[in-house]
């Protein structure tokens, strides 16, 4: 284990979302730099599966990733990242969207879509299995068609079709608001949404420093909770509006301490196998 005293550059990732805004503001404030660590911050606008491939191939070192993702990540053998806490207490809630002009106006007419994903192995992607199971749709004949990002899907549903698309709620209802998509329902993660991943070599020889950067960044998480300029803040780092922030606040909530829950861990792994995914 490397000393506390010296010091450790950190790369970390996580989507560009009003989750993460704990970590940026951690990050940015400058507060790591007396417990000697100087980290980065890089948003990963493609989500989950595009963090994994980063952890993996060593481009990040810390990376926030959807629960189910990571999960699903881990179970594969090649795997050069742990999960070291959960982030949040609360579940995602996804919306299900659809374009303006399509066939599809209920959720009982998914068996007639193809789901948009950001990639295989991402959130985008997992979730559509666990929404087509609550509904009882073949799995073996689901179709996928891969766009990326939520920009990706923007552009896709320009031209409408029978598409779903699964993204957070929040960060859609601009694009909601304007017309662009439909929200039909709201699907939310039957877990906690978000964990912290770390790289193995990176815990190994840095764990005190790992478990001062979520300490501190769970601090700040918590902090902005209670903070009244916390919503004007949201809304404007994301493009929100006040009343869609105010909403946002009620459904979610962060871990206080460094919370690593192995029954939640088997519960997610249970079901991920019982789809086939893993």
């Amino acid at each position: 284990m490397k000393s506390k005293n010296s010091k450790l550059d950190l790369r970390v990732g996580g989507v560009p979302e009003h989750f993460n805004l704990p970590w940026k503001l951690c990050i940015e404030s400058g507060s790591l730099i007396e417990f000697n660590i100087n980290a980065s911050w890089t948003d990963f606008y493609s989500g989950t599966g595009a963090m994994v491939q980063s952890l993996n191939d060593g481009s990040i070192d810390v990376a926030t990733l959807l629960t189910e993702g990571a999960v699903a990540a881990l179970a594969k053998d090649d795997t050069q990242f742990v999960l070291f806490s959960f982030y949040t207490k609360t579940p995602l809630i996804w919306g299900v969207h659809t374009p303006s002009k399509t066939d599809i106006h209920t959720i009982e007419d998914l068996k007639n879509a193809t789901f948009v994903i950001s990639r295989y192995g991402s959130g985008s992607h997992l979730m559509a299995y666990l929404l087509a199971e609550s509904l009882d749709l073949n799995l073996d004949t689901l179709k996928f068609k891969i766009i990326d990002n939520l920009d990706g899907a923007r552009k896709l549903f320009k031209k409408g079709g029978n598409y779903i698309f699964l993204w957070e709620k929040f960060m859609t209802k601009p694009f909601v608001d304007n017309g662009e998509m439909h929200r039909i329902a709201d699907f939310p993660t039957p877990w906690s949404c978000f964990v912290t991943c770390v790289r193995k070599s990176i815990l190994k020889n840095h764990r005190e420093k790992i478990e001062t950067l979520v300490k501190n960044v769970l601090k700040t998480a918590n902090t902005l909770k209670k903070s009244d300029l916390a919503e004007q803040l949201i809304a404007r780092e994301y493009q929100l509006e006040i009343p869609d922030v105010k909403n946002w606040f009620k459904t979610i909530e962060w871990q206080s301490s460094i919370n690593l829950d192995n029954k939640l861990i088997k519960k997610v792994k249970a079901k991920l196998k019982q789809l086939d995914i893993i």
